[in-house]
């Protein structure tokens, strides 16, 4: 399988995190949605679509042991899916990361209260910026 597969399975698993009311099916999503990823090819994007699973259940513990995820942290998180796909060039993907970087931090600025939270999600855009820069000569 490769990744832009997966993430056309991932989408409406993680749309459903915004319902008031989770669905039955969602358990059983979420473990299809591993074994789709532990079938992506590329160990990178296969490390990307375990860091995407992780991060729904990370939500979905949150959402279990205290108060609901806020609108805004579910943009940030939003955006930061988007920015971390792994499709197009290098220049392409970069650009993306730091579009998404930019985005994150407007959302952050926006809702004080949640600043330092909502900026953590920048760390690994950043370190897929790092990773995918020409090396230094």
């Amino acid at each position: 399988m490769d990744y832009e597969a997966f993430r056309a399975e991932y989408k409406p698993v993680f749309d459903v995190l915004d319902a008031k009311t989770l669905p039955d099916w969602l358990p059983a999503a979420i473990a299809r949605l591993k074994e789709l990823a532990a079938s992506i090819e590329d160990p990178g994007d296969r490390r990307t679509a375990e860091n995407q699973i992780a991060s729904i259940e990370d939500i979905l513990d949150e959402e279990m042991d205290g108060p609901p995820i806020s609108e805004a942290m579910m943009e940030a998180i939003r955006v930061h899916s988007a920015a971390g796909a792994s499709h197009g060039t290098p220049a392409e993907r970069i650009a993306r990361a730091e579009a998404g970087m930019a985005a994150i931090g407007r959302i952050a600025e926006a809702n004080p209260s949640e600043e330092a939270s909502i900026m953590n999600l920048n760390e690994s855009l950043y370190m897929l910026v790092l990773s995918l820069q020409p090396p230094a000569r």
